[in-house]
């Protein structure tokens, strides 16, 4: 039995030695490979924090650039809506000066038409009666609205003379002197009332720059 044992012994030692250092470099490996693990894991966690901080901060960025765009747009806006205001105020200032002006002159229009002195000193008369053709009011009309009037035709069905469109523009229209006036003064108003219209829309469109 012990020479058995004797016989033996050296292949258990080397068994063991063996199993030892199986077992060690098995445990080393294994440290090894949680180490690289844990190293990996950790360098992947990092790589992924950097990535995700700077996807955050272009979003953020992104959404600040948004927000300052639509800060901006916005102020743009009150702006436009402010000087919008502010030419649709002074439009309407202009048309109520014009009104007072219309009816300041409308009030002046019979004593300017019916009465006349002969100089500074001499005593006011009657004012003439003065004759306005069918002629005159025709021309007069078509010289306030020629794109409307353009191409018209006379309707009398009168011959038409050299010189004008028939017999019928020698009439007296009857029109009298405060009538003409009063539609001047009335197509005066009309017509500044426009031109302050297009003047705002200009201003309005080009900010003053022509």
């Amino acid at each position: 039995m012990k020479e058995t044992l004797k016989w033996f012994a050296p292949l258990l030692i080397a068994l063991t030695l063996f199993g030892s250092v199986f077992l060690f470099v098995e445990h080393t490996r294994q440290a090894g490979y949680d180490e690289g693990l844990i190293a990996g894991k950790a360098e992947g966690a990092a790589t992924y924090q950097k990535l995700k901080d700077e996807i955050d901060e272009e979003r953020l960025a992104l959404a600040r650039e948004a927000l300052a765009k639509a800060q901006a747009d916005a102020q743009s806006l009150l702006e436009q809506i402010k000087r919008g205001d502010d030419l649709a105020s002074q439009l309407t200032t202009t048309k109520q000066e014009l009104r007072r002006n219309t009816d300041k002159l409308n009030g002046e229009i019979e004593r300017v038409t019916t009465l006349y002195r002969r100089a500074l000193d001499a005593p006011p008369e009657p004012l003439p009666v003065a004759v306005f053709t069918t002629g005159f009011v025709r021309v007069w009309n078509e010289s306030l609205n020629p794109l409307a009037m353009h191409g018209s035709q006379p309707t009398s069905g009168a011959t038409t003379f050299a010189g004008n469109t028939g017999a019928a523009d020698d009439l007296d229209s009857g029109i009298t002197p405060a009538v003409l006036l009063s539609n001047q003064v009335r197509n005066s108003e009309k017509h500044a009332s426009c031109r302050a219209q297009l003047t705002s829309l200009i201003e309005y469109y080009t900010h003053g720059r022509i």
